[in-house]
């Protein structure tokens, strides 16, 4: 009896578990917030915003890691970039074009591409991306979030997920709290 009431309580924990919290919490947004690094730069007068990164992992043993960056220019104008590192194993896959909501992102750019750990079994592969965001874009997606698919030579494609919460509180460190 005691076995089925603990699976009874394991089942519901489960599906709890599995459905995504829509609201948007406030400390998370302000997670966000205190985590996003400012860098000032006194002989230009700008300032790099960095925010903190998102982990992911996809279904083809992709590790995602990713982050928005801004560089706001002493009037205030601000150019938004999203950073994103696609770690895998096999082979190169060469990422070479991103979709945002659907669609193509002109300013993608391969920042960097190195491979390491090599072992009998094959190497870990890395690259570095950047896609250049307009900042209406940005701000125009903060309450719902937006995806990205980047796609590589190899046909593997990998779709990463900006969330609301990352957004607000990161638009609330680069441009204040009426962003």
């Amino acid at each position: 009896m005691y076995r089925i009431a603990l699976l009874i309580a394991l089942s519901f924990g489960l599906v709890a578990c599995n459905q995504n919290d829509k609201k948007i919490s406030s400390w998370e947004v302000n997670d966000v917030y205190h985590a996003t690094v400012i860098t000032p730069n006194t002989s230009t007068g700008t300032k790099t915003y960095a925010g903190p990164p998102i982990n992911t992992e996809d279904g083809n043993n992709t590790y995602e890691m990713f982050n928005l960056k801004t560089e706001k220019t002493s009037q205030g104008v601000s150019s938004y970039q999203l950073l994103v590192q696609l770690t895998y194993f096999s082979k190169w896959r060469y990422y070479n074009a991103a979709t945002l909501n659907n669609n193509p992102a002109t300013t993608f750019s391969v920042v960097g591409r190195e491979a390491g750990g090599c072992e009998a079994r094959g190497c870990i592969f890395r690259e570095l991306l950047s896609i250049q965001l307009p900042a209406d874009f940005v701000k125009s997606h903060k309450d719902k979030g937006f995806q990205i698919s980047i796609s590589s030579q190899s046909g593997i494609t990998s779709d990463l997920y900006v969330p609301p919460q990352y957004l607000q509180g990161y638009l609330k460190a680069v441009e204040g709290s009426n962003n």
